[in-house]
């Protein structure tokens, strides 16, 4: 019987823990669990991401959870068009919740539930009554966050788009302009032989630098045209100092203008003589076209005839060589 009774004993005390146990977790989490709780209305835009059960809090206390969920709402009983979804949350009688509340629902971080949380509460607006509703604000969640992200991430993903085929004209266009025998390649290889003939040229025993020597011993103190320059700096200056050269430049004077009075002399006797030579060369151009068409014509030079000569009569120069050689 003892033993019997230390074993009722046993299992009355190990119930009793387990339900002072459990009390103590709905108490926690579930708070007004063991005492009135209250019903409040929340109008939300969209109830996405909300579940029944969710946790209510009260600036970050626990106060109550989620009780049910309205969606959509009938456009009458809305108190704006946009509002299309109501969340009940069931809370504590002792929670403070006044008139003018701010409520949002948002999320903690993001592996947790959405949850609805009052804040910034008017208490000169008195506390909440059963019932009452209120208009919720939405954060945005995660996968609002990565819409918004994806649509900001449109137009510029279409830049870096056409950013790329840009890149990518411009790559052919550099391997088109760079490859074997183009002209860039052509001008460079060209550009390396100048400068190669240029550092030729320009080198200690180049052309260049022999003839920068040359001409470096051409204009010296002691080079010819230093030496040259040196005797025509004298012969001018010696040539300066000569008094007679004003007397020679006056006779070369007078003698240019004898010269020239003689010239005009001769040329007046050349005109003056030049119909009696032009009769001549005439007569020369007969005598030789005589000789050498007609050469009995200097036996008989009555018959000849001359361009300039008065025509004759036959007969009467008949006659005439007749009565000669009668």
């Amino acid at each position: 019987m003892a033993l019997i009774r230390n074993e009722l004993r046993t299992g009355v005390l190990v119930l009793v823990s387990l339900v002072l146990l459990g009390g103590v977790l709905i108490f926690l989490g579930a708070p007004g669990a063991f005492c009135e709780r209250r019903v409040y209305r929340v109008y939300f835009d969209n109830a996405g991401g909300i579940n029944v059960g969710a946790p209510v809090m009260l600036a970050g206390r626990r106060v109550g959870q989620v009780s049910r969920l309205l969606s959509p709402v009938p456009t009458a009983e809305r108190p704006r068009p946009d509002l299309a979804a109501v969340v009940e949350v069931s809370v504590a009688c002792d929670a403070q919740i006044f008139r003018k509340q701010r409520v949002t629902m948002l999320q903690y971080n993001l592996l947790s539930e959405q949850v609805v949380d009052f804040t910034l509460g008017d208490e000169s607006s008195g506390l909440a009554t059963k019932g009452m509703s209120f208009i919720g604000d939405r954060q945005p969640g995660l996968g609002d966050v990565a819409q918004k992200v994806v649509d900001k991430l449109d137009p510029v993903v279409g830049s870096a788009t056409l950013a790329m085929k840009d890149i990518q004209k411009t790559a052919s266009q550099l391997t088109e302009i760079t490859r074997q025998g183009s002209d860039l390649v052509v001008g460079i290889s060209n550009f390396r032989q100048f400068g190669e003939r240029l550092a030729a040229i320009s080198g200690t025993d180049g052309a260049l630098q022999r003839t920068l020597c040359n001409i470096e011993t051409l204009t010296g103190k002691e080079s010819p045209l230093a030496r040259a320059l040196a005797h025509a700096e004298t012969f001018t200056s010696s040539l300066a100092g000569n008094r007679d050269i004003g007397a020679s430049l006056r006779n070369f004077r007078q003698a240019s203008e004898s010269l020239s009075v003689a010239a005009r002399g001769l040329k007046s006797s050349v005109c003056n003589a030049r119909p009696g030579i032009d009769q001549t060369v005439r007569n020369a151009e007969q005598f030789t076209d005589t000789v050498k068409r007609q050469p009995w014509r200097l036996i008989w030079p009555s018959t000849k005839k001359y361009p300039d000569d008065p025509p004759q009569d036959c007969t009467a120069v008949a006659e005439k060589v007749v009565r000669k050689y009668r």
